[in-house]
């Protein structure tokens, strides 16, 4: 198990050095590469963690973030009124294919920290607030931009909703458990999180990095807080049997 948060954090240094401005047009550092690589981790990652019910959480994490995308991108509902453009390559419905398998990628990293159906949307918004800033320059673009960057208020809401979502499906094809703190997951999500602030720091959306770098710092304290007071409200027999 040690071997994968090796990897992972490798993968966290490799996209920070991906970030600097310097690297980012060098090969293997730009043109989508950094976000094939996270996609590969996911795969990797999830299919050493979960084992089979790895092929559970990519059909429902992927079919899920599909529909809700092709919802969006077509009505206006769901995220806001919003396009993607041609630099994501192939589409389906509108929604290039790129789009559902990070649902996938980010959805994972966002659930094993906790593994928990409410707690878990509450990274992915937080990586959303770093990301829409920055892609939508790019990417995609919004019709009706809001307040935050560009970015609708209500994306993030149906960010958590469709987030849940998933994390409900994959809990009840899978039985999973509640709570499930892993700190080693968390600790890679929040450098994610960084990274992505950091981007938004070279790309001069300087005051977009300060919700989720303070949202994912108050989220982890928070956490750390909860397994804390978990642990000491123990019996005490169970206190002697660990």
């Amino acid at each position: 198990m040690e071997k994968i948060w090796i990897v992972s954090y490798s993968y966290l240094l490799y996209l920070f050095l991906a970030t600097l401005p310097s690297l980012t047009n060098l090969p293997g550092f730009g043109n989508g590469v950094p976000v094939i690589a996270l996609i590969a981790l996911y795969f990797f990652h999830s299919y050493l963690t979960l084992g089979k019910r790895a092929i559970n959480f990519f059909l429902v994490s992927f079919s899920i973030g599909l529909i809700a995308e092709i919802i969006g991108v077509n009505t206006g509902l769901l995220f806001g009124r919003y396009y993607y453009t041609p630099y994501l390559g192939f589409e389906v419905f509108n929604v290039p294919i790129l789009i559902p398998f990070l649902w996938s990628t980010l959805g994972y990293f966002s659930y094993v920290p906790t593994r928990n159906y409410l707690i878990s949307p509450l990274f992915m918004v937080i990586i959303d607030l770093a990301i829409d800033p920055l892609f939508s320059k790019f990417d995609w673009h919004w019709i009706h931009p809001g307040p935050y960057f560009g970015v609708p208020i209500y994306n993030f809401v149906s960010w958590y909703v469709v987030s849940m979502l998933i994390y409900l499906s994959f809990h009840l094809t899978c039985k999973e458990k509640s709570f499930q703190f892993d700190p080693k997951a968390a600790i890679f999500v929040y450098g994610l999180v960084l990274n992505l602030a950091l981007q938004d720091y070279f790309t001069g959306l300087i005051l977009a990095l300060i919700a989720p770098v303070v949202l994912s710092s108050l989220l982890l304290l928070s956490l750390h807080v909860l397994v804390g007071r978990l642990r000491n409200s123990k019996p005490i027999s169970e206190h002697k049997d660990s």
